[in-house]
């Protein structure tokens, strides 16, 4: 019995020995956590799933941080500090086989982990570190401003912002610094040290497009946070976040899509299953911080290079530990047999693709890009199709793992054309404007547009290596847009933008401010010349009696009144003044026939002849009427002078518009009403120019010409306009696109006239959606073709007019066109002259009527009813003798006595 005992006794000591030795042999692994990483005991429980996931193959030593006499955390702010106290002294009699060094055991500090591996071996870290002999879990600085560097090439940013905290940040920054003059790129970084002093940096800053990266993502997370809640995720920002993964949690996503703010955003390409890694952390995998999926797959990778190395060198713990080298041991240079191992694991994680090369550096790993608005910032499984580009970080891996050939041959970037209505093509948006858009029936699409889109679509594919397949559409309505303030939405061209139905709007399209609010612009691809449309001087009908219009009517009534008055005048003198004709032919002075110089007729006629300055028959002999003929010669120069002098503009009236040159001249006129076509490049320009001149053209328009008002000089449409024009005889004129005006002034009649001058200048862009990446593409493909001069001579085309509307006004003399508007006086000028000339000519015709019937009826002087008796006549040849002739009494006796005066 006691035999018995003893021997069980001795079986129940050697089997703990035996548990005890197994349990010294299972390889313990060392974990730190620090500011972030220890809240919550997040991480401290990831791990633990971790070991339990590889069976207790490995053992963990938790390495929280430690407390002070107050018993408070100690977080260190010293790198020598947190090197030599923080982890050297706690891991000094320790028998750990490799630790896990998250950046944040020092805050402050620069590159904490990859300090760490140059001291201890072997190291992983979970945070971007450089320049050491740790294994990198995160992708390498390299890599890293790699990416960077190929996605804001692709994008075409010419200026952007860099938000970065410090550390191995710094260096990204530093390397994509180096890159501006190669790509000419602006680049202003701002570093976080205080989150209102960026928010205020963002908030004055005309720049638009931001990188974040931070070496610790609880920074960038912060930032986001700051960007949401300043509104300063909008419309019109484009943010690119560079933290691998970055943890946004579903209301911060919730707001992102409600500012409508454009993100790209990076996501490790992972095809593993979550289930079947053993965790009981309940959130999504895409809210998980990437430093905690990270920590979970250090932990598997120590437990894949331990089995490794028991294969390799038959026992299960690593035989070298290195440790942190004394004063003395600076130089240590030993290292853990485990880092070879390390350097041959190869596996599936939470974090992605798991491997190292012999630098310690991630490889073999590809990263998807994702760009876009509102759902489009979620990684989960059903959007996958939004994936945008994918970036490897080795082009031979990919290959091998996928059995196929990568898609960008050398290029580790490659990118998708943009599609944001449209997953297969970008969908354009334009409308009908010759010659910028012709649709033509026959010939399909024409016109400035088309051909530039085609260009494009060749230096894209040419230049950029990037797909531009495209459909072209066009607007229902041929409305720019505007936007109305009670619905909240933009009509028109701006609304297929808006709204998400277009990728491009491909139009002469007018950058102004408020549409810059709502949607992106790139930089102009032309500068087009506003012209003012008018009717051809020649076809403008003016008031057949514009020659009187010198003078009113009543000056015209007093002007008659006098010359009769003055006749009335000039004859009185001559029946009483002895000195006049008609006394001295009383007298027998002079003939009877010069006694009748001024008789009741040949007063007035006297007046007339004067005033037309055609001279006179005889002049008064008296000075009464030699005085009242000076005053009226006087009264007559003074009169037709007055008329002539303001006569010149009445009948020229219709061509001082023809001779406009500036803004200044158009609004001193006042009897053309001026309009523009509604939300056009004209009234864009003038109802968003600060300019005073141009701002009090567009005040006078608009307050004189209500739009609510049916004869409004603001119309609809470019036809309304053109129609209008056409048919107020000189009364309207369109201010307008001086291109597509011309194009409209080939229609038949050939009435219409472009002036103007170079008073202004529109700028033209295409837009896309607000953050949209085709923004900063199309602006580098439009600077390329202008350096190349490709689209100087692309407009010279004398084809691009719609077909419906074409006439023979293409054809003729220019100059002579121009030079008839601007000088040359037409019958339309001058009808008043010929009707008031025919007017003298029909009452000219009708008194010679009546003086045939009067002699026929033997009325007149030699009509055969009278016969006339000279009263002898003084002669001065015969020294006074008078000559006498016998008066000739009526034919018949009894008759009464005429004389036809």
């Amino acid at each position: 019995m006691l035999y018995h005992r003893i021997s069980l006794l001795f079986g129940m000591y050697f089997m703990l020995i035996e548990k005890s030795v197994a349990q010294d042999s299972i390889p313990t692994v060392g974990v730190f956590y620090g500011r972030y990483t220890d809240q919550n005991e997040e991480y401290k429980r990831i791990v633990s799933d971790a070991i339990d996931h590889v069976d207790g193959d490995l053992r963990v030593t938790h390495l929280l941080p430690e407390l002070n006499d107050d018993h408070e955390k100690i977080y260190y702010t010293n790198i020598n500090q947190a090197l030599r106290v923080g982890i050297c002294n706690r891991i000094e009699n320790t028998n750990l086989k490799a630790l896990i060094v998250p950046n944040d055991i020092c805050v402050d500090c620069r590159n904490i982990g990859g300090i760490a591996g140059d001291a201890v071996s072997p190291v992983l870290t979970t945070d971007l570190s450089y320049n050491t002999k740790a294994f990198n879990l995160y992708p390498s600085k390299e890599d890293l401003t790699d990416l960077f560097v190929s996605l804001v090439n692709y994008t075409k940013w010419r200026d952007f912002i860099i938000v970065y905290d410090h550390g191995s940040a710094e260096r990204i920054v530093e390397g994509l610094m180096g890159q501006t003059q190669q790509y000419r790129w602006r680049v202003t970084p701002y570093q976080v040290t205080d989150l209102k002093d960026l928010r205020d940096k963002l908030k004055h800053s005309r720049v638009k497009n931001i990188l974040l990266f931070c070496e610790l993502e609880e920074v960038a997370l912060n930032v986001v946070q700051m960007a949401i809640d300043e509104e300063l995720m909008t419309d019109a920002y484009h943010w690119m976040f560079g933290n691998i993964n970055l943890p946004l949690v579903y209301n911060q996503i919730d707001k992102i899509r409600i500012g409508r703010a454009y993100i790209t955003r990076l996501a490790m390409d992972f095809e593993g299953n979550v289930g079947r890694f053993g965790t009981q952390k309940a959130e999504p995998l895409d809210e998980w911080p990437y430093r905690l999926r990270l920590t979970y797959d250090g932990v598997l990778a120590i437990h894949e290079a331990m089995k490794l190395h028991r294969a390799r060198l038959g026992r299960l713990s690593p035989e070298h530990t290195s440790k942190c080298p004394n004063n003395d041991q600076a130089n240590n240079n030993l290292k853990s047999t485990l880092e070879e191992d390390l350097q041959r694991v190869a596996f599936e994680g939470l974090s992605g693709p798991v491997s190292f090369d012999s630098k310690g550096n991630r490889v073999n790993y590809t990263i998807n890009i994702h760009m876009g608005k509102g759902l489009t910032v979620f990684f989960h499984s059903d959007l996958r199709k939004q994936v945008l580009g994918m970036w490897t970080q080795d082009i031979r891996s990919w290959e091998r793992s996928h059995r196929e050939t990568w898609p960008n041959g050398n290029n580790r970037l490659y990118m998708g054309g943009f599609r944001n209505a449209n997953l297969d093509r970008i969908r354009i948006s334009s409308l009908v404007e010759p010659p910028y858009f012709v649709d033509d029936s026959f010939q399909g699409f024409r016109g400035f547009i088309p051909e530039l889109l085609e260009k494009v679509k060749k230096t894209m594919e040419e230049d950029l290596g990037l797909p531009f397949d495209y459909q072209l559409e066009l607007v229902s309505d041929g409305d720019y847009g505007r936007y109305d303030s009670v619905e909240n939405r933009w009509s028109g061209l701006m609304a297929t933008l808006t709204e998400g139905r277009s990728d491009i709007a491909a139009a002469p399209l007018v950058i102004t401010s408020e549409r810059d609010t709502a949607v992106d612009f790139t930089v102009p691809f032309m500068k087009a010349e506003l012209g003012v449309l008018i009717m051809h001087p020649n076809w403008v009908r003016e008031d057949i009696f514009a020659v009187m219009f010198p003078y009113n009517a009543t000056v015209w009534v007093l002007f008659v009144v006098t010359i009769l008055l003055i006749g009335a005048i000039i004859w009185g003198i001559n029946q009483l003044n002895p000195y006049e004709w008609r006394k001295l032919a009383e007298r027998g002075v002079v003939t009877e026939e010069k006694g009748d110089y001024f008789n009741v007729w040949n007063s007035p006629w006297f007046q007339t002849s004067t005033i037309f300055f055609q001279g006179f028959d005889h002049s008064p002999r008296s000075w009464a009427a030699r005085t009242m003929s000076g005053f009226w010669f006087w009264f007559s120069l003074v009169m037709i002078f007055l008329y002539i002098f303001n006569l010149t503009p009445y009948l020229t009236a219709s061509k001082n518009l023809a001779r406009i040159k500036d803004i200044g001249q158009l609004m001193s006129q006042t009897t053309v009403d001026v309009g523009f076509v509604r939300d056009s490049s004209a009234y864009d320009f003038f109802r968003n120019n600060e300019i005073d001149e141009y701002r009090r053209m567009w005040e006078y328009i608009h307050s004189a010409n209500s739009m609510y008002r049916e004869d409004s000089a603001i119309v609809s449409r470019i036809e309304d306009g053109v129609h209008r024009v056409r048919y107020s005889n000189g009364q309207y004129a369109l201010i307008h696109d001086r291109l597509t005006l011309i194009a409209e002034t080939r229609q038949r009649r050939c009435s219409m006239y472009i002036t103007g001058g170079h008073f202004a200048l529109v700028e033209y862009g295409f837009a896309v959606p607000s953050g949209s990446p085709l923004r900063d593409q199309l602006s580098y493909v439009f600077e390329l073709l202008h350096e190349r001069n490709e689209l100087e001579g692309l407009m010279n085309n004398d084809t691009w007019f719609d077909p419906e509307k074409d006439g023979p006004c293409r054809t003729g003399d220019p100059k002579l066109w121009k030079d008839q508007a601007l000088y040359s006086l037409t019958t339309g000028d001058l009808i008043g002259i010929y009707l008031l000339l025919a007017i003298g000519m029909a009452c000219s015709f009708g008194f010679f009527l009546i003086e045939i019937i009067a002699f026929q009826l033997g009325y007149g002087e030699g009509s055969g009813r009278y016969r006339t008796t000279r009263k002898p006549q003084y002669d001065s040849a015969t020294n006074g003798a008078r000559n006498e002739q016998a008066y000739m009494p009526p034919t018949s006796a009894g008759a009464d006595e005429k004389m036809w005066l």
